[in-house]
């Protein structure tokens, strides 16, 4: 099976084909975050952030099941309000998979999907201001429920999309330890009972946004994403909640997987 590009396959002949969609961004934003295990006060300042995604048409019930991988690092810098001392860094990865289902619907244009997706977080704090329990590890998994709506049209004669998508984590498991219990006891002594806690909507009431605009210039397609991320853990006697609202941009390729010969269409499945 051979990776072709659009335009090195205009001219031939397909009949059967999958359609596959990569991305890259980069960009950065605001970010307001407390962790009760490192203190008490909340924190705010800059975020960066790095997003590969891949998402591609398969070959299951006839090519209405559509798969996603999305790959983000996090990068924060904060500070507590002003007349306290003291700041945080902190580096978070995300990674998630999702099957989704296209709704059948008469307008080819618009595409509405839903699926379960599987989502994996690690990261950590890091507080310069405490000299005892001076990190906190940010470890969790989670089966979450997946939303997406697309829209294709043409404006000054130029394809366009616009895309919103919406994660809600619905049961999972994360790593937390509980007040005045140290990572010394847990990792040095072994004393690590009360870590590992069962997550779902009571203690993780989170949610992740992303609005997407692509504009296809040729020879590429330029987008523009807004993304909002709202983490919120509640493990045993511990709090966690982070807000980062981001902009980025970034190149999107699109992609034909080929498995013989007719005529291909310059168009993405929308």
């Amino acid at each position: 099976m051979a990776v072709c590009l659009l335009q090195s396959v205009a001219a031939q002949s397909l009949q059967s084909h999958r359609f596959e969609e990569r991305s890259f961004s980069l960009g950065g934003g605001y970010t307001s975050m407390i962790d009760t295990y490192l203190s008490p006060l909340r924190y705010s300042g800059a975020h960066a952030a790095l997003l590969s995604e891949r998402f591609s048409q398969t070959r299951v019930s006839s090519g209405h099941w559509y798969a996603q991988s999305l790959f983000a690092l996090h990068g924060d810098y904060t500070t507590p309000p002003s007349g306290s001392s003291g700041l945080t860094v902190g580096g978070m990865a995300d990674y998630s998979y999702a099957y989704y289902y296209r709704l059948p619907l008469r307008e080819s244009r618009l595409g509405l999907y839903v699926g379960p997706q599987g989502q994996l977080r690690i990261g950590g704090i890091y507080n310069l201001r405490n000299s005892n329990n001076p990190a906190q590890l940010k470890l969790g998994v989670n089966l979450a429920a997946s939303a997406m709506a697309k829209y294709a049209f043409t404006l000054w004669r130029v394809p366009m999309n616009v895309r919103l998508q919406a994660d809600l984590p619905l049961l999972g498991a994360a790593f937390g330890p509980d007040y005045g219990q140290s990572y010394y006891e847990i990792f040095y002594l072994r004393q690590s009972d009360g870590c590992l806690h069962m997550t779902s909507l009571h203690n993780n009431l989170s949610l992740r946004t992303k609005f997407n605009y692509d504009l296809q210039l040729r020879p590429c397609t330029l987008r523009l994403t807004l993304a909002s991320d709202l983490y919120q853990w509640t493990l045993g006697k511990q709090h966690y909640r982070m807000f980062t609202h981001s902009v980025m941009i970034g190149l999107v390729r699109n992609l034909y997987h080929v498995t013989s010969s007719d005529d291909v269409k310059r168009h993405i499945p929308y």
